[in-house]
């Protein structure tokens, strides 16, 4: 029991500072009748953790699915790890699709296209109230489909050790593949881009994905260590960690290439309409694009080079942090200055979400590691996994 009051605290303590900030942004947006846009301020900051958390967990999941569907054998010993990370992807998704109704419904007011009559007819067809939200149901619906199956199958092949629940679990991981090629590029367009109704980039879904994926990959990192270090998985060793530490170094690259070119390419052309997504930010968010290239790019650039430090617990447990609070600044850049334009800030709003759904996310990942066996034995790999040695 002492274990769950731990991380509960995280959500009580998280609850608290929200409440406490909605309350003095809602004293001041009611005396400032001009500052109208202060009031979805603390909507954008609970829908900036919801995404990030969310969008970390289904990053996991599409990198679990990535080692199945390649038949990699190194990374057995933690694969109920990642699986109990991406138990979070309907949990978060509920909250996500509370923001999403709230706003369809006129309640709240982050998607500014949905108080909009004058769209034009070829952004009609796309961004209606009504379609908007079935494919954000079918989003989240489906992930969380094939996120039960992979793990109703992984576990059958534990109990049983039979091979055709690996060949099902194989299938299934396909299909996964396939559903996600497509909706996690139209999910980026829906949740995120269409927050600048007047703004497009054909990589921008790419980009997000690179985010929440180097996000996801750290996550797991961090996670075994401290499982590790407890005593609950010790087959994970030196080699994983070190191979663990190369993807992260590899996406972080991923991100670092994708921000670039979209950067680049849009300020070299100069088209007002797409330049403005960057002037905004460099104008009133004092350049918070640029800046978040330390944690996300040179950090993990300059830290993660050396093979020595790839199998440094410390070493990655410090550069793992960093990249976590790096790429929520990311995502923060992605949605504040769409929703809330120059009325921004961070104080126990940001904080409070950030707390709140991260205690959220920690005790849906303690319950569901708690009920699964850590060392999947019955994977045809795991024997393989177990005495894995990086080849140097």
């Amino acid at each position: 029991m002492l274990k769950y009051i731990k991380y509960y605290i995280f959500l009580i303590i998280g609850f608290i500072l929200f409440s406490i900030g909605f309350y003095q942004n809602l004293s001041i947006t009611n005396s400032l009748v001009d500052y109208k846009e202060l009031n979805f301020r603390p909507w954008s900051a609970l829908y900036i953790s919801a995404f990030y958390f969310t969008s970390l967990s289904l990053g996991v999941l599409f990198f679990l699915v990535i080692q199945y569907v390649s038949h990699a054998g190194w990374v057995i010993v933690i694969i109920r790890v990642m699986e109990g990370i991406a138990s979070f992807i309907p949990y978060g998704g509920i909250i996500i699709m509370l923001i999403l109704v709230l706003n369809s419904i006129g309640i709240i007011h982050i998607f500014h296209w949905m108080d909009l009559d004058n769209l034009s007819n070829n952004k009609k067809f796309y961004l209606n109230k009504s379609f908007f939200l079935i494919r954000s149901i079918i989003y989240l619906v489906g992930w969380t489909i094939f996120m039960k199956y992979i793990k109703y199958f992984s576990k059958k092949l534990d109990e049983t050790h039979n091979r055709k629940y690996f060949n099902k679990l194989y299938k299934v991981n396909v299909l996964f593949l396939i559903f996600f090629a497509i909706t996690s590029m139209t999910m980026g367009w829906d949740w995120i881009m269409s927050l600048d109704i007047n703004w497009i980039s054909t990589l921008f879904s790419w980009y997000i994905l690179s985010s929440y994926l180097v996000t996801g990959i750290t996550t797991i990192t961090l996670i075994s260590i401290y499982l590790k270090w407890k005593g609950y998985i010790p087959l994970f060793n030196n080699n994983h960690l070190h191979d663990l530490a190369k993807y992260i170094f590899a996406t972080s690259l991923l991100w670092s290439y994708l921000w670039f070119s979209q950067y680049i390419l849009y300020w070299y052309g100069n088209i007002p309409e797409e330049v403005v997504y960057y002037f905004n930010r460099s104008e009133q968010y004092n350049n918070i694009h640029l800046w978040m290239l330390i944690p996300n790019f040179l950090i993990p650039f300059l830290g993660l080079l050396s093979s020595k430090i790839k199998r440094n617990y410390k070493a990655i447990t410090i550069i793992g942090f960093i990249i976590i609070i790096g790429h929520y600044i990311d995502i923060y850049n992605m949605i504040m200055p769409s929703c809330v334009h120059k009325f921004y800030g961070f104080g126990l709003l940001e904080i409070g979400s950030f707390l709140f759904m991260m205690g959220f996310f920690i005790c849906i990942i303690q319950k569901t590691l708690i009920k699964m066996e850590l060392e999947p034995k019955g994977n045809p790999f795991f024997y393989k996994s177990k005495y894995y040695k990086y080849p140097h």
